[in-house]
């Protein structure tokens, strides 16, 4: 017999939103040549410092295998490129394009109204104790 969780749990909850919002802003950003969310932090990543694959997929907490995937896809769309590490030869690091450096400006905008439609929905407090909350889990997970 399969136990129903109670559906104000916060995980699930967690999960709805995370998934909504991230529907939201791929419908936004999906003209820019961006098919995911994912790519989308993948790019914020990479504006700061190349790196491995296994270090996007570390960091974005993605798995080998689809962060593999998702980087052929942006490879092909010309925003990121391959090189080999100065430090390791035998180790290639994965570099933001002039391409993938505009995308991700033309994205930030898009990215910063999701976000702001979000915080329009709660009032000023409420946003504030929100966030409060949301940081205090995710600093004890």
């Amino acid at each position: 017999m399969i136990k129903k969780l109670n559906e104000e749990v916060p995980g699930r909850l967690f999960h709805f939103i995370n998934l909504k919002f991230k529907k939201r802003l791929e419908k936004n950003i999906l003209h820019l040549g961006l098919t995911s969310a994912h790519q989308f932090g993948v790019l914020i990543l990479l504006s700061k410092k190349s790196m491995s694959q296994k270090e996007l997929s570390q960091m974005t907490l993605a798995d080998e295998p689809t962060t593999s995937r998702m980087l052929k896809r942006m490879l092909n769309n010309g925003l990121i490129s391959k090189k080999r590490s100065d430090d390791d030869k035998r180790k290639q690091v994965v570099c933001l394009t002039d391409t993938g450096k505009e995308a991700l400006n033309n994205v930030i905008p898009l990215v910063q109204k999701t976000n702001q439609e979000i915080k329009n929905m709660l009032l000023d407090e409420e946003y504030k104790q929100l966030m409060k909350i949301l940081n205090k889990i995710n600093d004890n997970l």
